[in-house]
């Protein structure tokens, strides 16, 4: 399967399980207001995009930022069926964002769990600043430790001590973090733990598929662990770990 119809899937089945609307902590940290003019990088289909119509009403926009054209052409007819004239997206790289966007300017950068597929993810955020009016503001998130750990220590239990799985660290490190900042006034972080609740042996194991955790030589040994584990459990809890990161003109 492609990798952008496992991630959509994997977004489903995450959403489908959510105790908490991921996008609603997005719109906590970015506090949209009317006439606010929001760029979007690496927007996908809109998940982040739609949620942010009406906060910035009247008077605002948001464009959407993607490298995929199917990503970008979905984002468009959704606004053009729903009359949300205030949103938009275009195709291009985060790479050459600066370049194709030099003359506008916005008060709100955000970027959800995309970031970091930029080829020069550091060179891109310093020169994000060019792009912001005074007082603008950066809000970039994506995976941080311990995410997903649940689902790997499920791996861990049949396969090798010498061949352990762990989940991935942040996805910026603290040392980048720091050195963007030096770009900007002013920068901060915040944590957010969010859980994906699955009810069925069959949803967890869908999930898993379409994760980069997915070994399929093992398959049937975590299907059987899994069916253990839900003959004492009525579900299966999934942390997502994130780390958000503000800066600030």
């Amino acid at each position: 399967m492609h990798y952008y119809e496992t991630l959509k899937r994997r977004s489903y089945l995450n959403n489908k399980g959510t105790l908490y609307r991921f996008e609603d902590w997005v719109i906590e940290q970015c506090e949209p207001y009317p006439g606010m003019r929001v760029l979007e990088l690496g927007c996908g289909t809109g998940k982040h995009t739609f949620p942010f119509a009406d906060p910035i009403s009247p008077g605002g926009s948001i464009l959407g930022f993607d490298i995929s054209q199917k990503a970008v052409a979905e984002v468009n007819e959704k606004a053009k069926i729903n009359h949300l004239k205030q949103i938009r997206a275009m195709k291009g790289s985060f790479d050459e964002c600066i370049n194709l966007l030099h003359d506008s300017k916005f008060d709100l950068i955000l970027s959800c769990y995309a970031i970091y597929y930029a080829k020069d993810m550091k060179g891109v955020l310093c020169a994000l600043r060019s792009l912001l009016n005074p007082n603008g503001h950066i809000f970039i998130c994506g995976y941080g430790k311990m995410n997903n750990q649940e689902i790997y220590n499920v791996i861990n239990h049949v396969i090798p001590n010498r061949e352990q799985m762990k989940s991935a660290g942040d996805f910026i490190h603290q040392s980048s973090i720091e050195e963007v900042g030096e770009f900007y006034k002013r920068f901060s972080t915040v944590r957010f733990h969010n859980k994906i609740q699955f009810n069925k042996v069959e949803d967890v194991l869908e999930w898993w598929k379409n994760h980069p955790s997915y070994l399929p030589e093992i398959y049937d040994q975590i299907e059987d662990e899994l069916r253990t584990y839900f003959t004492l459990k009525s579900n299966f809890v999934l942390t997502k770990s994130i780390l958000g990161v503000n800066y600030y003109s």
